[in-house]
């Protein structure tokens, strides 16, 4: 069963809504059924992975005490941007500060998407000129408004404006956003391509989790399922080999525990990611906002 790394936003203490998940065309219902146990529960609500909703805090750049110095023992000293996570986050890049008072967006940029917080996997434009912006479906929908979590003071610079399979959620951004495709240390120059052959090496960067890098095991369905670590606020984040984006984060198995500490190692649960390739043909068939997609 998946659960989704979506996170409830520190301006609510309501849970996550539910999904409103839109009937599949047969092919698409057959393919799903096809994916097994696995992700039998990729249709729940991101309160399935969240239990209750939390009030964050700012983040800080290390718990105090015997933590704290763990924690930098480990490489891990923070910031913490979600809270109950102590892997080091990625922070508002110098570019960010620079670009005000437009709001630079780029892949791994953590966002809130209405009242979750997950991370945006990549940005471009549509065949139409469109800025667009990709992250996980189950993080918000059509109608749902973007802020950036490094830019919060430039209020809104975006819309959900559709779900799609298999979990992909497409945010049509406002004038006030320049796009990049690099954006804090992670740069993406191509998309899809070949699928990641069995233990290659794939890497993420997410506001949970930070950057980690695990082998690719299994296809399953439109999904990539690696050893990556990935926990609540990853969702939607971009998966890659080098500078090719393969994948976005969508959730784990929740019968295991997701990464919250160095202290699990490798014992947390195999993240999901819907392939690129998959994501690229379902916006092409859609027609709409975000078909022929390309990078800035």
């Amino acid at each position: 069963m998946l659960f989704r790394f979506s996170s409830a936003s520190p301006e609510t203490t309501r849970t996550a809504r539910q999904d409103n998940v839109a009937p599949r065309r047969s092919a698409r219902r057959r393919a799903r059924r096809r994916i097994g146990a696995l992700m039998a529960g990729v249709a729940l609500a991101a309160t399935t992975a969240l239990g209750s909703a939390f009030t964050a805090p700012e983040a800080t750049a290390a718990p105090a005490g015997s933590a704290d110095a763990f924690l930098k023992a480990t490489g891990q000293p923070g910031p913490h941007r979600i809270p109950g996570h102590y892997f080091t986050s990625p922070g508002i890049p110098q570019a960010q500060r620079d670009a005000a008072p437009s709001v630079l967006a780029g892949p791994s940029m953590p966002i809130y998407v209405g009242n979750n917080i997950c991370t945006l996997s990549v940005v471009g434009y549509d065949k139409a000129g469109n800025k667009v912006g990709i992250t996980a479906g189950h993080c918000g929908g059509p109608g749902a408004p973007v802020v950036s979590m490094d830019a919060e003071k430039a209020g809104q610079i975006g819309t959900v404006v559709r779900n799609g399979y298999p979990d992909v959620a497409v945010i049509k951004f406002n004038n006030k956003v320049r796009l990049t495709r690099s954006y804090n240390n992670v740069n993406i120059g191509a998309l899809g391509g070949a699928t990641p052959a069995s233990l290659q090496q794939l890497c993420k960067t997410g506001v949970a989790t930070g950057v980690s890098c695990g082998p690719m095991l299994a296809i399953s369905g439109p999904f990539l399922v690696s050893h990556l670590c990935g926990s609540i606020g990853d969702s939607g984040a971009p998966i890659y080999v080098g500078n090719r984006l393969v994948g976005i984060v969508n959730g784990g198995m929740a019968n295991l525990p997701s990464c919250t500490t160095p202290l699990q190692g490798p014992l947390h649960a195999p993240t999901a990611g819907a392939a690129w390739n998959v994501i690229a043909a379902d916006l092409n068939a859609a027609g709409g906002v975000g078909a022929g997609f390309r990078l800035p």
